[in-house]
């Protein structure tokens, strides 16, 4: 059932686990075009209206109705990878095919505070822990700011937070913004870092993420203008929607991934539209209702079958994503977050999901907490060993070896072993082997081991720091962004 005029890529891209047949693929691709051309979009801004009915969309009873021609035309033109770099230049990904990131998530409104254990409002100093833990995490590939910050102006909460994640990790930094003109500024401390606009476009470690349609099939004026601004730039942008089961979607998945997947596919016509061929990450989270509570559930298996899902859908579009991951329900970083943390991060790898954001997110996305990353930071390690697999050449065979050995012999002094065990074996820096006798010494459960590790890495850990230039004008950016808001 091949959709015309669209290639699939599914085979190319195909990973370990797939949730969705490529004909299911078809059937959910297919529901979102006809979401868009009979049901359409309230589209709020009269620029955008106007962008889409140009290109050919037609408006009815005040819906924009976007056709499918149009979409795959936008889907064609759209880049097939998201490229990132560090603060020096250096790239570190490419989020496209099956390669999985993974990355922190924004805006939580609260903290786990790590000295005391209590939950309190979100605190610029919160953003610069978290940048600086996730910056000595080996498996964490990109930062965002984890808290909003409430302790300083609200209305620049998210320049505040862009300031303190370049200024406390060398590595990518995917910031939001309350609206454009923030949104602007935090580009003018990305030009200032980089020196220079150009400079920051042509090797970007910023993207943006202009926020989300609002559930069901709304782009409301302020979310377009963001999206506008964000499109324009010529950095990475990153495009997300909500699917909240038998809320503002259907309670069905396939139902709440057709939703979605139609106001992704509305974002990324704009985008297009504004600048094509301009690189958009996009992704929708399949979130339970909990009809016992109403509350939203990340840490269900839901969930990890909408990431399954997503990548499919994208693996057949060849398109980057935005997944979710490393998100936990429960208040703590306890048993329970971990079991759902691990579900989550081997579902997107195993499936090939691209940039995996959320991690250090607690309490169902409402709190942020420093031992949620760093926990995090060894599941990934794991699942990352996984996803490698086995390598069988004659190297890994060994043959020459176990004929050398022979019966009753030993391999734990041959060369063979001291060449390859490092490579072959994965690591653990939390999970404890040790023996019992040794272990019974000091009886530390793996809460502890997380914290000790935590609060090794704020006392220790160290990023290069900007020159004074560069501080000083990130500092005249945030002094003219709080001139503008006011008090």
């Amino acid at each position: 059932m091949a959709i015309k005029g669209l290639t699939s890529y599914y085979e190319t891209n195909k990973k370990a686990y797939q949730a969705l047949s490529e004909e299911q693929c078809e059937t959910i691709i297919n529901a979102s075009f006809e979401i868009l051309e009979k049901t359409g979009m309230d589209i709020q801004h009269p620029r955008a209206q106007k962008l889409l009915l140009d290109a050919g969309a037609k408006m009815e009873d005040g819906k924009v109705k976007i056709p499918r021609e149009l979409v795959i035309d936008c889907i064609d033109s759209a880049a097939k990878e998201l490229v990132m770099y560090d603060r020096a230049g250096n790239e570190k990904f490419r989020a496209g095919d099956t390669r999985t990131y993974f990355g922190l998530g924004p805006t939580n409104p609260f903290f786990n505070d790590f000295k005391t254990g209590e939950r309190r409002n979100a605190q610029r100093s919160d953003v610069a822990d978290a940048a600086l833990v996730a910056d000595a995490c080996p498996n964490i590939d990109f930062i965002m700011g984890l808290a909003q910050i409430s302790d300083q102006n609200v209305k620049l909460s998210d320049v505040y937070e862009t300031y303190e994640m370049l200024t406390h990790t060398t590595k990518p930094v995917i910031s939001w913004g309350i609206d454009a003109e923030g949104l602007k500024e935090q580009v003018e401390m990305g030009a200032a870092v980089a020196g220079g606009m150009d400079k920051l476009v042509e090797k970007p470690f910023l993207a943006l993420f202009p926020g989300c349609p609002v559930t069901p099939l709304i782009i409301d004026t302020k979310i377009y203008e963001k999206l506008e601004y964000c499109a324009k730039s010529g950095l990475p942008l990153i495009w997300m929607s909500g699917a909240q089961l038998g809320s503002v979607t259907p309670v069905t998945i396939a139902g709440a991934s057709a939703v979605g997947l139609a106001e992704l596919f509305a974002g990324l016509v704009l985008a297009q539209l504004l600048n094509r061929g301009c690189a958009i990450a996009c992704g929708f989270v399949v979130l339970t209702v909990d009809m016992g509570t109403t509350h939203s559930a990340y840490g269900s298996p839901e969930h990890c079958l909408g990431e399954a899902m997503m990548a499919d859908l994208f693996h057949y579009l060849d398109l980057p994503t935005m997944q979710t991951g490393g998100v936990t329900d429960s208040k703590l970083v306890d048993e329970q977050a971990a079991i759902e943390t691990a579900m989550q991060v081997l579902t997107n790898i195993l499936s090939g999901g691209h940039l995996v954001h959320d991690v250090g997110f607690i309490d169902g996305a409402m709190s942020g907490a420093l031992e949620q990353i760093v926990m995090t930071d060894e599941i990934i390690g794991y699942a990352r060993r996984m996803e490698r697999g086995v390598q069988i050449d004659d190297e890994t065979l060994a043959l020459d070896v176990i004929d050398e050995v022979g019966p009753g012999g030993e391999f734990l002094t041959h060369e063979h072993t001291f060449e390859n065990f490092r490579d072959e074996c994965w690591f653990p820096t939390l999970l404890t082997r040790e023996l019992y006798v040794n272990w019974s010494e000091h009886k530390m459960d793996m809460r502890t081991r997380t914290r000790n590790k935590t609060a090794k890495i704020l006392e220790e850990h160290k990023v290069p720091e900007l020159s004074a230039d560069v501080m000083q004008r990130l500092n005249d950016i945030l002094a003219a962004a709080e001139a503008r808001v006011g008090d």
